[in-house]
């Protein structure tokens, strides 16, 4: 089952893609702000929200499929894309190929993998001792997930797999082929990624601009969601 909220009724849609452990609802007072110039639709993806988990191991390539393909389901062959942290990953792809995404908005995004040697190394304990892993007791297991330090790795479940998966998707090559304008918009005290990512963004994404809301951390439609707003319409 895939869930998904449509707000307004206007003939340019807006897609909104929420991020790791995230859910459309989350995202309605934005959606319903925006919904007065904008067909805006909120979707949960595979595994949070009301979505159904995937049948297999995903990763940010199939992710951008599904949306794709939900996409066409709905017979919209343009939009603008907002994608949040995880959202922002599928965001990058679906914008990369350049024929689904009229104008990109990423919020707090993922799909940088800037990681000092620690993080390096952990990402391939993850990679090689997987699967052994998943045969070790529960208790063990968890004493593993707290040396990894990783809320998400920690509170994923069933979606642990495709965690580690997306996780070592390093997505920098994709930005300069992303050719719609973009926008960049970070929460100044962001302590999951760091607001310095905005400068690769910038880089590597011809033409794009950065934009920041003051005062937020890592989920601004939560934390600072009337800044975010105004500059969601500004730019829009």
């Amino acid at each position: 089952m895939t869930n998904y909220q449509v707000f307004g009724d206007a003939k340019e849609t807006l897609l909104i893609l929420p991020g790791w452990r995230r859910s459309a609802s989350e995202w309605l007072p934005i959606a319903k702000s925006l919904s007065d110039k904008y067909k805006v639709i909120v979707l949960d993806l595979p595994g949070f929200g009301v979505t159904t988990l995937p049948k297999r191991v995903f990763g940010v390539f199939e992710y951008a499929d599904f949306v794709r393909k939900f996409l066409q389901k709905l017979k919209i062959n343009k939009c603008i894309v907002l994608g949040h942290s995880f959202g922002g990953r599928v965001a990058i792809v679906l914008a990369s190929e350049g024929n689904i995404i009229d104008k990109l908005i990423l919020v707090d995004s993922g799909g940088i993998e800037q990681r000092n040697l620690y993080a390096k190394l952990i990402s391939l304990f993850r990679l090689i001792f997987f699967p052994i892993l998943m045969l070790l007791p529960v208790s063990f297991k968890n004493k593993i997930g707290n040396l990894m330090g990783s809320e998400d790795y920690k509170d994923s479940g069933e979606m642990r797999k495709i965690f580690v998966k997306i996780v070592n998707q390093d997505l920098v090559s994709f930005l300069p082929k992303i050719k719609v304008p973009t926008f960049i918009m970070w929460g100044d005290r962001d302590n999951v990624l760091q607001v310095s990512q905005t400068k690769i963004f910038k880089k590597e994404i011809r033409g794009s601009r950065v934009r920041i809301v003051w005062g937020a951390g890592h989920n601004p439609h939560i934390q600072k969601p009337e800044q975010l707003v105004v500059i969601l319409k500004e730019i829009l």
